[in-house]
């Protein structure tokens, strides 16, 4: 294969390696609009391919060789399986468009399915979890964990939301996954808890030395994104312990989730607030996991 990929492979690239198509596909990716983070975990998924098939002529690679690496991702790493197929299909079907190969080896290749593991936050939950925060923690962890839930944001725009984004009676949020741009107006009121985004807000202004970013330490800078997750998970433990049970706690992203049920009920737009351009995605997060499956449903006339 060596020998046809350095003789062959100079005229026709179906001679070429895999690892060599793989510079070509990095030149495509890197030129289209994707967030940092978004192309560091594609990166990530192209390595495992690369592990696979790096030194392989890319004609040679077949549907079943594929699939073959998919399942032995998914005894371990079920939702990593996932991403690494999304890669393969895109990086495969370049290939072809490129004319590096006539078929697509992923085209064909069927993820399996993967039971969710991780348990959806409950109001009441969070409401212990955001008391023992109050009581137990740095004073900008209980006013993330309010921020969480009144703007059902992602932890990174959490993180970043400055005091010069308020203005004009909203609050301006690009967000850092899909460069989603949101104005919400500071009135908007989670009745369940009672609070609005602009009362959240405003408890963020004088509990640490002055700075630019609405959750800061006592030295003035801003938490680094892992240890938003971390004070939740710590305030949750403190009301609950360690998990022990079968498949994973709540974690902060939840409270997303929650966000999303709890304002859905009140008949805000909940797609806009969450940032989504599919209401596909959005009622994936309207989806409790089978918490509210023992409750009586009432039909309203």
């Amino acid at each position: 294969m060596s020998l046809l990929s350095k003789t062959l492979g100079r005229v026709m690239p179906r001679y070429r390696t895999f690892s060599d198509w793989v510079t070509v596909y990095r030149q495509i990716i890197d030129a289209r609009p994707i967030q940092p983070k978004t192309l560091q975990n594609r990166n990530a998924s192209l390595r495992r391919l690369i592990d696979e098939f790096g030194a392989r002529t890319i004609s040679s690679i077949r549907p079943h060789e594929v699939a073959q690496l998919l399942r032995r991702l998914h005894a371990q790493y079920p939702h990593l399986a996932r991403r690494v197929l999304i890669e393969a299909r895109d990086c495969f079907g370049e290939a072809v468009a490129y004319g590096w190969i006539n078929t697509n080896p992923a085209a064909s290749v069927r993820h399996q399915p993967t039971k969710v593991a991780r348990r959806r936050l409950t109001l009441d939950e969070w409401q212990r979890i955001y008391a023992w925060s109050q009581a137990n923690q740095p004073p900008w962890a209980s006013r993330m964990i309010l921020l969480a839930l009144v703007s059902g944001q992602r932890r990174a725009d959490l993180q970043k939301m400055r005091f010069e984004d308020v203005r004009d009676g909203y609050l301006y949020i690009q967000q850092q996954k899909k460069g989603a741009r949101v104005r919400l107006p500071l009135d908007l009121r989670l009745e369940a808890i009672g609070v609005s985004l602009g009362e959240a807000i405003e408890q963020c202004r004088d509990y640490a030395p002055a700075g630019e970013y609405l959750l800061r330490k006592s030295t003035g800078e801003r938490p680094v994104c892992p240890s938003l997750s971390a004070r939740f998970e710590d305030a949750r433990e403190g009301v609950y312990g360690k998990h022990t049970g079968t498949g994973l706690p709540p974690c902060l992203h939840e409270c997303r989730s929650l966000a999303e049920r709890l304002y859905r009920k009140q008949g805000i737009d909940t797609r806009t607030l969450l940032g989504h351009k599919r209401q596909s995605m959005t009622d994936i997060y309207n989806d409790d996991r089978g918490l509210s499956d023992g409750e009586w449903k009432t039909l309203e006339v």
